[in-house]
């Protein structure tokens, strides 16, 4: 899917719009009271609505640079009893549309591979990221240990200054992915 319209939205959301890996990786993340969460590439916004749910005093907020994808995001979350604290921009990974340092946690779940230019997309939310905050990366299907896939990506998040703090193999519901969780290098 390398266009990204109206169409490929209305597919995607029917799809994969409600995804197990989004709530099995916003559980593993043990996301904490008050925390501000960006979500890179929101699509349908599920990610959030899962966040939003278990963390209290929170805000969200969801980029995406497909209109159609953010119309069906706001439509899935105007019913969710937390919805008014998720909040939905236009925009993309490598031109984020938030503040400096004001994220302490960064979603990017199965955005990664549809980003322009990746080093660029890192950098921008390092820029967002709070002083200890975290970058949750998640890829859907396990990516082997040694594959050139992981070590490609281990590369990127290195010469973009970030370090990985844990990389693990998530399976249940019918979904297995990969998450790595980064902090900025030290």
């Amino acid at each position: 899917m390398s266009v990204w319209n109206a169409e490929t939205a209305e597919w995607y959301a029917h799809k994969y719009g409600e995804h197990a890996t989004n709530r099995l990786a916003v559980k593993e993340l043990k996301l904490k009271p008050g925390s501000v969460v960006v979500d890179v590439g929101c699509g349908t916004g599920s990610a959030l609505r899962h966040a939003a749910a278990g963390v209290r005093n929170g805000t969200f907020i969801g980029v995406d640079p497909v209109p159609r994808m953010l119309e069906i995001a706001r439509e899935r979350t105007d019913s969710h009893p937390h919805g008014a604290q998720i909040e939905f921009r236009s925009g993309c990974a490598e031109a984020l549309p938030v503040a400096d340092g004001v994220a302490d946690v960064v979603f990017a779940f199965d955005s990664f591979d549809h980003w322009q230019d990746t080093t660029t997309g890192l950098t921008e939310i390092r820029r967002i990221l709070r002083l200890g905050g975290r970058l949750a990366v998640v890829k859907d299907g396990a990516v082997p240990g040694g594959s050139r896939a992981r070590q490609a990506f281990s590369d990127a998040l290195a010469l973009a200054g970030f370090t990985v703090c844990s990389s693990q193999e998530i399976a249940g519901d019918g979904v297995s992915f990969t998450m790595w969780v980064c902090t900025v290098a030290d």
